[in-house]
């Protein structure tokens, strides 16, 4: 019986020059025909011929008639002799509507929703205590550091430690607490990965069904 056996690696490479030879190079397009409007995303920093990138910019109708019949002022312009393209520029694309899903809130075409941060207010905050401890032994210590407050020896002149290494077996009033916090915004948005977003500014007009 005869054995088979695996191709030397020249006779491979020449395979591989002969198919490359057999199919020649085709242009490399974005969409053979893409619907006018279209929006794709793509892993370099620029867009192809007949695509611009997604950044609101404004474009002249007179240029761009067929797409501003689409467009409209949704995504900015006067109406007259400019028209906005959509700006996705650290923005995520969402579905329009969701009027009839139940627990979301409907949505017009091209508005914008949503923030990158949140400053939280003290009503936003969970529900929560602050306590200070304190014990009701004579205090024993001069100074505050590492210690609890205490109570003064009875019969004292005043002057008396009132800090103790004790255990803490009491609370004190909520006075004793100033309010702290900076006020800083906390961020809301999930990891991303940035890319060229690009919108088709030629292209075949999509027709209704």
């Amino acid at each position: 019986m005869k054995q088979l056996t695996k191709p030397a690696w020249p006779a491979v490479a020449a395979m591989a020059v002969a198919a490359v030879l057999a199919f020649p190079a085709q242009t490399a397009r974005a969409g053979d025909m893409p619907y006018l409007g279209d929006i794709i995303a793509v892993a370099y920093s620029y867009c192809p011929v007949g695509w611009e990138p997604a950044d609101g910019q404004l474009l002249p109708i007179s240029n761009y008639s067929a797409l501003f019949a689409l467009y409209g002022t949704t995504y900015g312009g006067d109406g007259r002799s400019s028209f906005g393209l959509p700006d996705l520029r650290s923005r995520a694309a969402s579905e329009q509507g969701a009027a009839a899903a139940p627990g979301l809130t409907p949505r017009d075409i091209g508005e914008k929703y949503g923030q990158p941060t949140q400053t939280l207010s003290v009503s936003q905050l969970p529900a929560h205590v602050h306590t200070v401890n304190a014990n009701n032994l004579d205090g024993n210590f001069p100074g505050p550091a590492g210690k609890v407050l205490a109570a003064a020896p009875s019969g004292g002149s005043g002057n008396e430690t009132i800090y103790s290494g004790q255990p803490a077996d009491t609370t004190m009033s909520p006075q004793m607490i100033t309010p702290t916090g900076g006020g800083q915004p906390l961020a809301t948005q999930d990891p991303y990965l940035a890319m060229q977003y690009c919108v088709a500014v030629s292209g075949e007009f999509p027709m209704r069904e």
